[in-house]
């Protein structure tokens, strides 16, 4: 992996001409609402008043604020109407909106009475704020890794359309979910790492680390709650399913701990293969003693980081339980409960696959000295 030469390369000029496209996108996404049949409007004047301060059972203190708003109609039959409409919103915004001057919304505007009573806002327009993410993200990415960078998004680009054809595939038959799924991580994985770090021995034992340690933490995570009978898994709080719990838990669980396994094999793998290349009189079990230094200072950032993301994901749906009123133990247990049994089951994917790689990479190191 440390000795991939690409054979094209990421010029300067290339860098240039794609930040002139991404300034052009975000200006043109900002003047873009003639090409949506939904209604658009921006915000030309908003007035706050009345606040009022309110509490409820569970002592919650917040502040209610009413606003008028004057909104224009930038696309369609009603082009250039305006329209006064209310809006309430409170502090904490929990469940309503601020809306301020200059931002565009999506209305909904009723076709029998044409007054501010049938007109509803649906949503913000925010494809001005994706874009410039996106177009930050490729620049960032094309100007401190180059061409690395370059294969990184194409990877991501080809990993989303396999990903949406396999939700495709899900929904529109009854292909078993997790299978499906454990081949598309399967694909992810190999895909990935040829893009990324090329054709070489060392992708070769990255993708099977990968592969072996994803796959051996879920078997052992599958054996567990047979074993356990699930008690305590509260698979009713997964929101919106519609197929079996069971087989989507596992699957969701194999593809958030596959980038961060394969991130820790690529390391260890490289890192081996570059000490080999060095000391090349290393036996077999000083390489693995190395694997193991490698892992235990890298596995730990890395289980840290996928429980913070779990963390960061349910922490307001968990203040929202807790200041109405529930315990810690209910609130851990419908809201934070399944995430924790998916970060303990990437942490065993991400432990198993120190040893794993270790083995695979210092047996191919040693396989190479001997045909020397």
């Amino acid at each position: 992996m440390g000795r991939i030469r690409p054979k094209y390369r990421v010029s300067y000029l290339l860098i240039g001409l794609v930040v002139l496209i991404g300034v052009a996108l975000v200006a043109l996404t900002h003047f873009d609402a003639s090409l949506y049949q939904q209604p658009v409007a921006t915000v030309t004047k908003v007035q706050d008043y009345d606040r009022v301060k309110t509490s409820d059972e569970f002592n919650n203190q917040d502040v209610l604020t009413k606003q008028k708003l004057t909104l224009k109609v930038l696309n369609g039959d009603h082009r250039g109407e305006t329209y006064r409409l209310q809006n309430e919103f409170s502090k904490t915004g929990a469940a309503d909106q601020k809306y301020r001057t200059g931002q565009q919304v999506f209305l909904h505007i009723s076709p029998h009475k044409h007054n501010s009573n049938n007109v509803l806002i649906t949503g913000f327009k925010r494809d001005t704020s994706v874009v410039f993410l996106v177009w930050l993200t490729v620049c960032l990415l094309l100007l401190i890794l180059k061409y690395r960078g370059s294969m990184a998004l194409l990877s991501l680009v080809v990993n989303a359309l396999l990903f949406f054809v396999a939700v495709q595939i899900d929904v529109q038959t009854n292909f078993n979910p997790f299978l499906l799924f454990a081949i598309l991580s399967i694909i992810f994985t190999v895909i990935t790492a040829l893009l990324i770090f090329g054709k070489s021995k060392e992708t070769l034992v990255a993708v099977l680390a990968t592969i072996l340690g994803t796959f051996s933490a879920i078997l052992i995570a599958y054996v567990v709650m047979n074993l356990t009978h699930q008690k305590g898994m509260s698979f009713e709080m997964m929101d919106y399913v519609t197929q079996q719990r069971l087989p989507l838990f596992f699957a969701g669980s194999m593809i958030g701990s596959l980038g961060a396994i394969m991130d820790l094999s690529a390391d260890i793998t490289s890192s081996l293969f570059a000490v080999n290349r060095e000391e090349p009189t290393l036996t077999f079990w000083q390489l693995f003693a190395d694997a193991r230094k490698i892992g235990r200072s890298i596995m730990g950032p890395l289980i840290n980081v996928l429980f913070l993301i779990f963390v960061a994901s349910t922490f307001p749906m968990m203040v929202l339980f807790l200041k109405n009123g529930n315990s810690w133990g209910y609130s851990y247990s419908m809201i934070m409960s399944l995430g924790v049994v998916q970060s303990l089951i990437s942490g065993i994917g991400i432990a198993l696959t120190v040893p794993i790689t270790g083995l695979l990479a210092g047996a191919i190191c040693k396989t190479k000295v001997v045909k020397k």
